[in-house]
């Protein structure tokens, strides 16, 4: 199979019919100078877009009209001429053009509504159309057959294929179109009835997969194949029908910058190849003129390389075929950056202590994960039908279910003296009765209350108000059997209604505490009663976070790497076993929200860094990379203590070991 390239341009060329000229301007010389300025060694092209045309002499489908040459194959020829892949773009989920000229394969709701993104399906010609407004195509009938068609032509057509990308994938989730339901009743299944629905999905979207691969295949056994929308972490039934993980972040605007961490971490233990993707625009995908400062763009880069991550940048070519060649010389700042210190970016191995066992939903995961970035508390994904005993504590944020085994093999994790951070529902069995875990509590039931207060005790107060503080949500209510109180929760006199409501928001608390606890301790065990993680997701509170990694340094004694940075530092620590050495990567900037977009334009250099870390032998060197200047260190058994003098962006340390 292909190696996965490192710095990625993914081009988009959605153009519209009314374009004159499409392609006119394209010179290979130019298109290579913008890919050399831009240091890019993969640019993925287009085949198919959005708006239903074709780039190149198509019998299957319909070439632009304004086009009149093969785009698709003279971007291909003059990228391998200097050494750059382009793999293949084909749109799928949205396709205007197929959309009107074939309305039986477009997704339809249970009612037999049109399903579509942004925009209403009946406007007027003239109406102002909002941006992302596409009709949901379903690949199947016709439809599916036009894109095995196109497929099959494609890979015909070149024979130095490096692979292909499927667009807008297994979206929506759940389709009455014609076709599906059809295929429903094939199957034995009911129209009716939601799940039998959301199995003929994963059917549909199989043999859709399995049947374009199968088409590459016939041509090209090492291309790559992707697509995109499979590398959700909640959606696992779709991460082995790819390649490689493509994820789509452009956290400008989807999500912010701790989206990625998580992923990347879980595809790492996967063993898949991945990449992390963002954008040249200001904003995201279809913006012609907007840019994303160099700096900023450098920064993202580097964070995706320090977790292990390759590279694309987003772009959009203008219709003409024309490369802008500003933005490949702000592509190419960041890329030069990233050839410097691709060596100790990949190949690398986990050395975090700290495992999170993932809920599957989002807010709760992210929630958490953003917690321990703000504290520079690395971590790295557990999973409880796995081995376990490389991690000294487990956190289950707000809602993980555990079936009978894995609950089990968590128990004797804890029993051979590993620890265990709960919170909200985590740990209860699927019917949420009791607890599957000794906690030493029984659970009651959940919150009577929208929200309530927590009066921390002295082991979870550092830092926090000594008074009771509002959380926004209800907690879990336990009973006390035999497990150490650490925080009670204080009621509101009820919730807020018509009927009953004081002041704007939230109800106040009452003056006694209520008689179940916001946080217990039993052994090494701690429960956070609360949905904390979700909570902070979606609120943010500093005291919420504060009170939760209070919680957790209770049973997480010893960190692998401690580091003096503000909340907007990341750090991660791994080990490179090929040329035995760990690396430190440390990164500075401070988001801005503006409007929609969230802005990275000051990084200052944050000086004197320390750092303390826990390595597995004698280390003999500690330079800073890229500069190449060793900086002095203390070593005290496997504790190795050292300052870095500035952080700007980002730095590496690497600690070279004794050969073994």
């Amino acid at each position: 199979m292909n190696k996965l390239a490192s710095r990625q341009v993914h081009l988009d060329f959605h153009t519209s019919e009314f374009i004159p000229g499409v392609g006119a301007k394209f010179d290979a010389a130019q298109f290579q100078d913008a890919l050399r300025a831009g240091h890019v060694n993969s640019i993925t092209i287009f085949a198919k877009c959005h708006h239903s045309w074709s780039y190149y002499p198509t019998k299957a489908g319909r070439m632009h009209p304004t086009l009149n040459t093969d785009l698709t194959g003279a971007m291909m020829d003059a990228a391998h001429a200097i050494g750059v892949k382009a793999p293949v773009y084909i749109t799928v989920g949205w396709s205007a053009g197929d959309a009107d000229e074939m309305p039986e394969c477009v997704a339809r709701q249970q009612d037999g509504g049109i399903q579509m993104i942004g925009g209403v399906p009946d406007a007027s010609p003239s109406d102002k159309r909002p941006i992302v407004s596409w009709k949901f195509m379903c690949p199947s009938g016709r439809y599916a057959e036009l894109i095995y068609a196109q497929t099959r032509e494609v890979c015909e057509r070149y024979p130095e294929l490096d692979g292909l990308f499927y667009d807008i994938c297994f979206q929506p989730p759940l389709c009455w179109c014609a076709n599906c339901v059809a295929g429903m009743k094939e199957q034995g299944l009911n129209p009716a009835i939601e799940q039998d629905v959301r199995s003929y999905q994963v059917l549909k979207w199989t043999r859709f997969t399995s049947t374009c691969t199968s088409i590459l295949r016939e041509y090209h056994r090492d291309a790559s194949i992707f697509f995109n929308g499979g590398a959700e972490l909640n959606h696992k039934e779709w991460h082995g029908v790819h390649t490689h993980i493509e994820m789509e972040d452009l956290p400008t605007t989807w999500g912010g910058y701790d989206k990625m961490p998580v992923r990347a971490k879980y595809f790492a233990a996967l063993g898949s190849s991945y990449l992390g993707m963002t954008g040249k625009f200001h904003t995201m995908w279809g913006e012609f003129g907007g840019f994303k400062s160099p700096e900023a763009l450098r920064y993202e880069v580097a964070s995706m390389m320090m977790y292990g991550a390759r590279c694309s940048i987003g772009d959009q070519m203008h219709p003409s075929g024309l490369m802008d060649m500003e933005t490949y010389r702000t592509i190419g700042e960041a890329y030069r950056y990233a050839e410097q210190i691709e060596e100790w970016c990949f190949n690398v191995e986990e050395t975090a202590k700290l495992g999170v066992i993932l809920s599957n939903r989002s807010e709760a995961d992210e929630g958490l994960t953003k917690m321990l970035l703000e504290c520079q508390l690395d971590f790295d994904i557990a999973d409880p039908t796995q081995a376990l005993d490389r991690f000294e504590t487990l956190i289950l944020p707000d809602s993980v279910v555990l079936n009978e085994e894995s609950a089990l093999r968590i128990q004797s994790y804890v029993d051979r003296g590993g620890s265990v951070l709960l919170t909200g529902s985590s740990g209860l069995n699927p019917g949420k009765t009791h607890f599957q875990l000794d906690v030493g509590a029984a659970y009651q039931g959940p919150s009577l209350y929208e929200n309530d207060y927590v009066l921390a005790g002295k082991s979870l107060n550092a830092g926090i108000v000594t008074s009771p503080f509002l959380f926004y949500e209800g907690a879990e209510q336990v009973s006390v059997k035999d497990a150490e109180v650490l925080a009670t929760i204080y009621e509101p006199f009820f919730n807020r209604t018509y009927g009953h409501y004081c002041s704007h928001q939230n109800t106040p608390y009452r003056m006694d505490p209520a008689d179940y606890p916001a946080a217990i301790r039993k052994g090494s065990i701690v429960y956070v009663a609360h949905p904390i993680c979700s909570m902070y997701f979606r609120h943010g509170a500093k005291y919420h976070r504060d009170y939760l990694i209070n919680a957790l340094n209770l049973v997480y004694r010893k960190p692998v790497m401690r580091v003096s940075l503000p909340s907007c530092g990341r750090a991660r620590f791994v080990y490179q076993r090929s040329r035995e050495r760990y690396i430190l990567h440390l990164t500075y900037a401070a988001p801005i929200q503006r409007g929609r977009t969230s802005v990275i334009e000051d990084m200052p250099p944050i000086y004197d860094v320390a750092v303390e870390l826990t390595v597995g032998s004698r280390v003999t060197r500690a330079t800073l990379i890229p500069q190449g200047e060793s900086i002095p260190f203390v070593q005290s058994g496997d504790i190795v203590k050292l300052t870095v003098p500035r952080v700007q962006g980002h730095q590496m340390v690497v600690l070279d070991e004794t050969r073994r």
